[in-house]
């Protein structure tokens, strides 16, 4: 109403209104949102800083994984193929980032940002709803600024977006608890479920929550009044799970609740060769550079080999569960040796990488390298423990408003020593370590202010010692980081083009550690792409002398020596590589490559009729491979199979844009089929690739030629085939045909 109290006109009321809202959600969320700004920010320069180096553009390993799976939900299918074996929440969002941002590894790491923004946020309200305000600010500051946070969420990594459901699920937890609004609870199941697909060991906690918010609700209440709000929490948690579980059993006929890699991760924590770090068992061969699309179906066979029997997806799973029970049972005493070494790297300052090396990457990063270190405290960590432990008994008498950070890390942390302890495993306790390191860090202020000296005396022993003991170095893996850090950077650099680098890193890895088939089978390609034939070649075979089995090295020293001319050696090796080729890696484009690679060395003995078979085994076992398509499709070319070579150039140009080569080898094979327009057309294309290459030129001049076109076009064309090649022969005979 207006002064004189008639009412206000209604565009007053309609433009003043969401103004007005947006004011009072600044007002309240002002100090989480400043935060959450922060944590972005700080992720942004680091972000910044290391996409300054070689190598930024080219995902490793478990980023590996992730990114191209992302980019087969883009592109090939997006419900996949198969039972998921791990977790596909993740995949999925970076499928959309991927998508918006045009496949950019840059820019989908930046729009990541906003996730970690959100998990600092939320971790703001959840230390203000616990305690105070203060207590809020400083976790979120605190967490904003955290080393190892900003290390693996500036990665492809599940962390980012399980961090986030956690933090914000434990958030509503704590928010709502009095709350007596189905919805509310629905929605805190819901976020409860988009965490658990994303990381589903979060699973064994739920059942504690449940009991929680079962015991909160009001004593006064039925006993199935109270059960009320639980139920409908389960209810949201599976209305997310329940249609990853559907998919599975519709595309696969097999009942697998979220993925099936929960067995075979088990053993991988508890089998006789497991170190409670590194992935480790001796039913699998894990090479260096191994990843989950290759090891999956690798632990699949496994189970299948020692049963006997095929198996579907989940009761591989069972087999790999089982035998881990049983190594339990048959060794108790190793197994609890085991438990304790995981302990002791849980609480270790030391930040233990599995397939990186955490602190390597302080070299790209002057931000970075000032929010963690080794030595003498190994910073953040072996900071965070001493003051969470002193925090909580500073915090001791609080319990029943800590309830759910106590029922999480209760829960949680047997999910991590049951598994493998790495500093991204332990990663999801960090959040909430740093908030009873924040309350016990304010309640010592208040009790200096209060003089309560005894108090800070006992909380003061709590810190030191821990402080001392955790910042020790307890097992010495011997460095293997080092090698791991040279190979990958290695892999970077080849993937890039950059060889000599990728041989420096090769080199710098096998003086570090040496021993290594793979590493010395990388050393020996890029050496072969610099044209270093001897020393790719005692490469080759030093990596067979380590391993005289090892396929790909056994592949790549038969294209050496087929090189070098000698083929009937080269075929023999391409034989070898294929006779020892693993099983495991039979989803992979590997074996495609040795069945092409035999096939090619056969045409050149003049047998193309066998070649077929082997061409045709290729291209059945490497179907997303561009090289094996666009290598059988020239080669079913020469065999006058039209038909089919046209289907596989086109295959390949699907999966990746053609080489100058590949080009040519369609165009030739439309000139043999005297279809001279596509012909000129997929000449004209390889030429736009490189202007140099000779023979397209000729087969131009030709089609010119034949099609009438007038002599300027023919010479200008053939000119440029013999000024690239002044030697060419069919280009001099040509000239002599047409008279010039």
């Amino acid at each position: 109403m207006d002064t004189r109290g008639r009412p206000a006109p209604a565009e007053t009321v309609t433009n003043n209104a969401p103004a007005s809202h947006m004011r009072a959600f600044l007002r309240t969320y002002k100090y989480p949102l400043l935060v959450a700004a922060l944590a972005v920010a700080v992720r942004w320069v680091y972000l910044l800083e290391l996409a300054s180096h070689p190598g930024f553009t080219v995902p490793m390993v478990d980023e590996k994984w992730h990114w191209e799976w992302a980019r087969e939900i883009i592109h090939t299918s997006f419900f996949g193929q198969g039972t998921w074996f791990r977790a596909p929440l993740y995949p999925y969002v970076l499928a959309f980032l991927a998508f918006v941002t045009g496949e950019s590894v840059f820019w989908a790491k930046f729009l990541q940002l906003l996730i970690t923004g959100g998990t600092a946020f939320f971790l703001v309200g959840l230390g203000e709803r616990l305690f105070s305000r203060p207590v809020g600010l400083l976790a979120g500051v605190v967490y904003a600024v955290y080393g190892t946070a900003l290390y693996y969420e500036s990665m492809f990594l599940i962390s980012v977006v399980f961090l986030f459901f956690l933090v914000w699920g434990i958030y509503r937890l704590v928010a709502f608890r009095a709350s007596e609004r189905w919805r509310s609870w629905l929605l805190t199941g819901a976020v409860f479920g988009l965490a658990a697909i994303s990381r589903p060991n979060v699973l064994l906690v739920i059942p504690l929550f449940l009991l929680w918010v079962f015991y909160v609700s009001p004593r006064r209440q039925r006993f199935l009044t109270r059960l009320r709000r639980p139920i409908i929490l389960l209810a949201g948690l599976l209305i997310v799970i329940l249609p990853v579980t559907v998919r599975n059993l519709l595309v696969t006929g097999d009942f697998i609740l979220i993925s099936s890699q929960g067995g075979v991760n088990l053993y991988l924590g508890n089998n006789p060769l497991a170190n409670g770090l590194s992935m480790q068992m001796g039913e699998v061969e894990l090479t260096e550079g191994l990843t989950w699309d290759r090891f999956a179906p690798a632990a699949h066979e496994a189970a299948e080999r020692l049963a006997g029997r095929r198996l579907s997806e989940s009761e591989s799973s069972d087999f790999w569960t089982r035998r881990s029970l049983q190594f339990i049972k048959d060794n108790p005493a190793a197994f609890a040796g085991l438990v304790w070494r995981k302990t002791v790297y849980l609480v270790s300052g030391f930040e233990n990488s599995d397939n990186s090396d955490i602190y390597y990457e302080r070299g790209k990063s002057f931000l970075y390298s000032l929010l963690l270190w080794d030595g003498p405290i190994d910073f953040p960590f072996g900071l965070l423990l001493p003051l969470t432990l002193a925090g909580l008994y500073l915090r001791r008498r609080e319990t029943d408003r800590l309830a759910p950070l106590y029922l999480f890390l209760i829960g949680y942390i047997p999910t991590i020593v049951l598994f493998l302890v790495t500093a991204r495993h332990r990663l999801p306790l960090v959040p909430f370590m740093i908030i009873l390191a924040a309350a016990g860090l304010v309640k010592a202020v208040e009790l200096t202010r209060r003089r309560r000296l005894k108090e800070l005396a006992v909380a003061g022993v709590i810190f030191l010692v821990p402080l001392v003991l955790c910042n020790r170095l307890w097992y010495d893996e011997g460095g293997r980081n080092e090698f791991q850090v040279h190979f990958n950077e290695g892999i970077k650099y080849e993937h890039l083009g950059d060889y000599a680098a990728a041989e420096r890193e090769y080199l710098a890895a096998d003086r570090s550690f040496g021993g290594s088939a793979a590493l010395l089978t990388n050393l020996g390609r890029v050496q072969h792409q610099l044209g270093k034939l001897d020393e790719a070649d005692r490469a080759y075979r030093r990596a067979l002398g380590l391993d005289p089995t090892f396929y790909r090295a056994l592949n790549n020293l038969g294209l050496l020596v087929g090189e070098r001319g000698n083929l009937d050696s080269s075929l023999v090796l391409f034989v070898a590589a294929r006779q020892h080729y693993d099983s495991m890696l039979a989803r992979t484009n590997e074996l495609g490559l040795i069945y092409m690679n035999i096939g090619k060395g056969l045409e050149q003995f003049g047998r193309p009729d066998v070649a077929v078979a082997y061409f045709d085994s290729a291209v059945h076992a490497a179907p997303q491979s561009p090289e094996v398509s666009y290598q059988a499709a020239a080669f079913f070319a020469r065999q006058e199979r039209y038909e089919l070579s046209d289907s596989l150039f086109l295959r390949g140009q699907a999966l990746t844009e053609p080489s100058a080569a590949d080009f040519f080898n369609w165009g030739l094979s439309f000139m043999e089929r005297r279809r001279f327009a596509d012909g000129i057309y997929m000449l004209d294309k390889a030429l736009r690739r490189d202007s140099t290459l000779y023979q397209a030129h000729y087969l131009i001049a030709v089609a010119y030629r034949e099609g009438g076109m007038p002599p300027d076009s023919v010479n200008a064309h053939l000119n440029a085939a013999l000024r690239s090649n002044p030697n060419y022969e069919p280009a001099l005979r040509f000239r002599e045909q047409i008279g010039r």
